[in-house]
């Protein structure tokens, strides 16, 4: 009975000296807590070659729309994708590079793409929608 008694007690000990070591680094941490603070970081700088828009899509943009997240079409989705090229590519350009009603972030979420290759991403979701632009 006594030797469990010591077990337990330099097992709090040791979790104690564990809770205070770990909470002293906390402050250093250069990670972020979520997107609040993630998205005023500078963007990671990129210098590779131009992207398609397949490895745009699964970059950034797959992250809301493979999975319909506050309403982001899902890339088959000929009727809304359809919707979206009525109103042509300056205005869908305009979306992703501004944002979109709070619930798209800008640039999509891919701070370090070029015009060119949002482009090409949006492109790619139109077309794996079978939707042309008009």
């Amino acid at each position: 009975m006594k030797m469990s008694g010591r077990v337990i007690s330099v097992c709090l000990i040791v979790g104690g000296w564990l809770m205070i070591a770990s909470g002293s680094h906390a402050a250093d941490s250069e990670g972020t807590i979520g997107y609040a603070q993630e998205r005023d970081r500078p963007a990671p700088l990129y210098n590779g070659p131009v992207r398609t828009g397949k490895q745009v899509y699964d970059y950034a943009c797959k992250t809301c729309h493979d999975r319909t997240t506050q309403g982001a079409p899902l890339p088959d989705d000929d009727i809304e994708w359809g919707l979206r090229a009525g109103k042509g590519m300056e205005v869908l350009m305009q979306h992703v590079k501004e944002g979109y009603k709070g619930l798209m972030p800008a640039k999509g979420g891919c701070r370090n793409c070029s015009d060119d290759e949002l482009r090409a991403g949006i492109m790619y979701l139109l077309e794996t929608s079978g939707v042309a632009l008009e």
